[in-house]
């Protein structure tokens, strides 16, 4: 029996590790994307559902250096933004741009976070291509409720723990 209780506390280790390794964001080069000139230019912002958790985007900002180049709200919904490439220094538009999205994360348990990631793009002379392996960051925020309350793994409080149990958002075991 205690062989069991190893052998599926180390699928379950695996496979909480799975799901953190394969985690998307909405500006993974999947998700978004990009048509229109060097000019002009509209980014493509989705919802996502089915397998992943669901994301919904509500901002989204395009710059080229440090001038805003398009800002728009996308209200929980997929969205278009809207993007007028033009560097007032130099009169010419800019071939290099990065547009940073910001939206809600709902997961599996009814939690829902805001994240930030940001993408840059480049013109190749035809087309704006994605700099791949360029997020420049998630901020993440993140409950600081502690209540030490304990659930079995229906969700359903518990106050003397059996076997594997939530406590403060985090897995535990006990004997």
């Amino acid at each position: 029996m205690e062989l069991i209780k190893k052998i599926n506390m180390r699928i379950l280790f695996m496979l909480l590790l799975a799901t953190q390794i394969q985690a998307q964001t909405l500006c993974d080069s999947n998700m978004t994307y990009t048509t229109g000139s060097q000019y002009q230019l509209e980014i493509a912002i989705p919802v996502t559902g089915n397998s992943l958790p669901t994301m919904a985007p509500l901002y989204a900002v395009t710059y080229g250096g440090q001038t805003m180049l398009g800002q728009d709200s996308c209200f929980s919904g997929p969205c278009t933004h809207l993007v007028y490439n033009y560097n007032p220094t130099t009169g010419m538009p800019y071939d290099t741009i990065t547009t940073c999205v910001s939206y809600t994360l709902t997961d599996a348990s009814g939690y829902v976070d805001t994240l930030n990631c940001c993408f840059a793009q480049i013109w190749d002379g035809q087309a704006w291509m994605r700099l791949m392996s360029m997020t420049v960051g998630i901020n993440e925020i993140t409950n600081k409720l502690v209540n030490n309350k304990m659930y079995d793994l229906y969700g359903r409080e518990i106050f003397k723990p059996k076997g594997i149990y939530i406590q403060n958002r985090k897995v535990k075991y006990v004997k």
